[in-house]
């Protein structure tokens, strides 16, 4: 709350003088919690900008994000060049970005009391009653907040302006990838997605240049990790090896098997059996309860994130479970669940080598000295 208050994200409003309509379109503030893998527990303060969906068109909204294959062939580029790799996270960087419209956002109840008790001179005499005696708090957003439908695509059009000014030219296969070409002829190279960057260049005091220059809009607490390891939209990076660049995502393979109902202590040499695309048949199928739906629908997005980065050896088996998510039912649980099992006794490690002049894909197995496979 009191970066909303430090960043001058909004002003209060008196209650008096927000008419009617307002009130009825004013958005909800919210705090979420987080527990980091550092275990650091993070708080986010947001809005609820699903109201906005009546007025505003979803591609009217939508803000580019870089895609899974530039990461993957800009990393191969960074291991063949041995290039510096720098990873930035931007903090409050919707709180750097001006609103272009009118947003009136209310706090309620504790929210509010927390508010005022960052600067109770301000924010306190602009606090009145809701019909159940709850403390409410009017205020109009200056800034944009983390919920509202543009704010993801305004802070792109900021990005993308500070990257054009410092010279970057934007590649047109990618509406998140720039270049540019240095004094010395080497090549500086950005991605992001939304407020995280991954820089990387063969001169590291080009990547520092650039780092200073990000510094100086968005503050000293912004984050960067140097070094040839860093975390990047959920995959673990590693390009410390000579020539090879790794993707590492044990850590979310673990949340995906302890997320799901039930134990997985199994291990399976394989992510699924010869009859994987046998299906029972119409009346023989056995329906999945709601619970146990929705659970069969969650783990398998979670498995289709995963495939597509840094597990492509259960491709196979997901493309096959996602098309049975609308009504799945106890043999779609029983593949689900050996997906797991596999996954449970096979830690493996995609790697891109470079150090030939081209990119190809391995995987690297750290295997576990349990299970069945012996391994």
């Amino acid at each position: 709350m009191k970066q909303l208050h430090d960043m001058r994200t909004f002003i209060p409003r008196d209650p008096r003088s927000v008419t009617s309509e307002e009130r009825k379109k004013a958005l909800s503030s919210l705090i979420f919690l987080k527990e980091k893998e550092t275990g650091e527990v993070k708080g986010r303060t947001c809005i609820n900008g699903s109201p906005q969906r009546e007025y505003i068109k979803k591609e009217d909204a939508t803000s580019p994000t870089v895609a899974t294959d530039s990461v993957f062939l800009t990393g191969a580029v960074d291991a063949y060049q041995r290039r510096d790799v720098a990873f930035i996270d931007l903090p409050g960087a919707f709180l750097h970005t001006l609103t272009d419209e009118k947003i009136i956002m209310v706090l309620r109840g504790e929210l509010c009391e927390l508010m005022c008790m960052v600067d109770p001179k301000l924010y306190r005499k602009y606090v009145c009653k809701d019909r159940r005696g709850k403390p409410v708090l009017y205020v109009e957003l200056y800034k944009s907040l983390y919920g509202l439908m543009r704010s993801a695509l305004l802070f792109y059009k900021k990005l993308k302006k500070e990257l054009e000014k410092y010279g970057m030219i934007m590649n047109p296969y990618g509406m998140c990838v720039a270049n540019k070409e240095t004094k010395n002829g080497h090549q500086l190279t950005v991605l992001w997605h939304v407020d995280d960057l991954k820089i990387s260049c063969k001169d590291k005091f080009e990547v520092t240049k650039l780092i200073c220059y990000l510094r100086k809009i968005y503050g000293n607490k912004m984050t960067v990790h140097r070094g040839g390891k860093g975390k990047y939209l959920g995959m673990h990076l590693d390009f410390t090896e000579d020539g090879v660049f790794q993707v590492d995502m044990s850590k979310y393979v673990e949340d995906v098997i302890e997320d799901f109902p039930e134990k997985i202590e199994k291990a399976s040499p394989t992510p699924h059996s010869d009859s994987l695309f046998s299906v029972e048949e119409e009346d023989t199928q056995k329906a999945l309860c709601e619970d146990k739906a929705m659970q069969f629908h969650r783990t398998t997005a979670q498995l289709l994130f995963l495939c597509t980065r840094a597990r492509k050896d259960i491709q196979t088996a997901v493309s096959f479970l996602t098309t049975r998510v609308k009504q799945p039912t106890e043999q779609d649980w029983t593949k689900l669940r050996k997906v797991l099992q596999y996954l449970h006794g096979n830690q493996v490690t995609q790697a891109t080598n470079s150090s030939k002049g081209h990119a190809s894909d391995a995987l690297v197995r750290r295997c576990r000295p349990y299970g069945p496979l012996g391994l």
